[in-house]
């Protein structure tokens, strides 16, 4: 179950990136749903665990809100 007390969100200014973690940091596999956000999985269970957004400030730019379609696992 997903540990909705805690996310844990983080930006890199130079980097322009944000990483956004779901409960405690661990192992997991890179999935990439579009040029801009990974979204990180349990390797085991399918279970989001974060996710990544690359050149965050140019993503709102053209999306605006955040919205985040994940395959049903």
């Amino acid at each position: 179950s997903l540990e909705k007390d805690r996310i844990v969100m983080s930006y890199d200014k130079d980097a322009d990136t944000v990483y956004i973690s779901f409960g405690k940091p661990r192992k997991a596999i890179s999935e990439e749903i579009d040029p801009y956000v990974i979204v990180r999985r349990d390797p085991k269970t399918k279970e989001m665990v974060g996710i990544t957004i690359t050149n965050f400030s140019k993503y709102f730019e053209t999306k605006k809100r955040l919205s985040i379609e994940t395959p049903a696992s």
